[in-house]
């Protein structure tokens, strides 16, 4: 068969490719970057400019894989830039851009049989006091800086959809948080009950945004009114953590933490978006909001134990362990009347 006109080189079909999704906004921007990043750094230096009717698995093992495990680099690493090379000539394919794909028969497991280790958490249960106390005080100093890992850790969402949240979507009078299906991960929406605590710090949150902000219909707005980039979003847990952890170790932190402090298996996974499959969610269906609710004030009530209240100012008399049947008792929360907290 005739080679399609265009693309020679490996090279070329990464460029064309990297041009497409880095200017796509329906894929991530955490997706859009580590794959230029994988491209540009790992996979163009070495394989750019291999002629794509040369490429197979001998050339692959030669000139990227070999190379990057002699670097001692991690095979989740080597992983990602061979997904992002199937994934680039399967677009070109797609698009007729080439006659035949070399990579459609090439898969990391082609090089490796090993069992990919899961990345182990920065944080456990055991610091949570101490992340909790550090968190209320960075929001304390400056709740701008401090209101995304906090939502992250009371909600155990990821920095996405936490970032695209919008004022319109947050009901104070239904006491929910939704997530649109556009926003997140699982390409599913998300309903998360809001608690006195979550209120209270929401509140105080605004209470310090300048009028600029305000008049924005994204939760971590920017000036200019668009929502902080997550790029920006990864900088500032960087800056706030010392390095130390990201923002994915605070979803993990609280997914861990859900079971020591009783939280049915279930429940826990949805809590956090995950599938459970369709028998599952018909199971899950008819309480669900009222299990994911008494979850969170669950979890909130043992944020309380390590200082949350000096971020929210609210006095919740709830002890960290409550019984399936018990219902929290409020003791002191703002009533606030409006659908939302703004417009937008």
């Amino acid at each position: 068969m005739a080679k399609k006109p265009g693309f020679r080189t490996l090279g070329d079909v990464v460029e064309w490719w990297l041009s497409r999704i880095e200017g796509d906004r329906t894929r991530s921007e955490k997706y859009r970057s580590t794959m230029a990043s994988a491209m540009r750094v790992q996979v163009l230096p070495r394989l750019g400019k291999v002629m794509i009717a040369k490429l197979d698995r001998v050339v692959m093992d030669n000139k990227l894989v070999w190379p990057m495990q002699q670097a001692e680099m991690a095979p989740r690493t080597i992983q990602k830039a061979i997904q992002g090379l199937r994934q680039a000539f399967a677009m070109a394919e797609e698009m007729n851009r080439i006659a035949a794909n070399p990579m459609a028969s090439i898969t990391f497991r082609n090089f490796y049989k090993g069992k990919l280790k899961p990345k182990p958490a920065a944080l456990s249960r055991i610091d949570l006091r101490a992340l909790v106390r550090h968190l209320v005080a960075v929001f304390n100093d400056d709740p701008a800086k401090g209101m995304l890992p906090l939502l992250m850790l009371a909600h155990g969402t990821r920095i996405g959809e936490t970032l695209s949240a919008r004022w319109s979507r947050v009901s104070l009078d239904e006491r929910i948080w939704f997530i649109s299906s556009a926003d997140q991960k699982s390409s599913r929406e998300h309903m998360l009950p809001l608690t006195p605590q979550v209120v209270g710090l929401l509140m105080r949150y605004r209470e310090a945004l300048p009028e600029q902000r305000l008049r924005s219909a994204f939760v971590f707005a920017v000036r200019g009114g668009n929502r902080l980039a997550e790029t920006s979003a990864h900088k500032l847990i960087r800056g706030i953590s010392g390095r130390a952890w990201t923002s994915h170790d605070l979803r993990k932190l609280m997914r861990d933490s859900l079971a020591d402090i009783g939280i049915d298996y279930m429940v826990a996974e949805r809590l956090i978006n995950h599938s459970l499959g369709v028998t599952a969610e018909t199971y899950l269906t008819k309480d669900d909001m009222a299990r994911r609710r008494d979850a969170l004030e669950r979890w909130h009530a043992r944020l309380d134990e390590c200082g949350f209240a000096n971020a929210h100012g609210q006095k919740v008399a709830v002890p960290a362990l409550l019984q399936n049947n018990a219902a929290p008792e409020l003791a002191g929360i703002a009533a606030v009347s409006s659908a939302s907290m703004g417009g937008g």
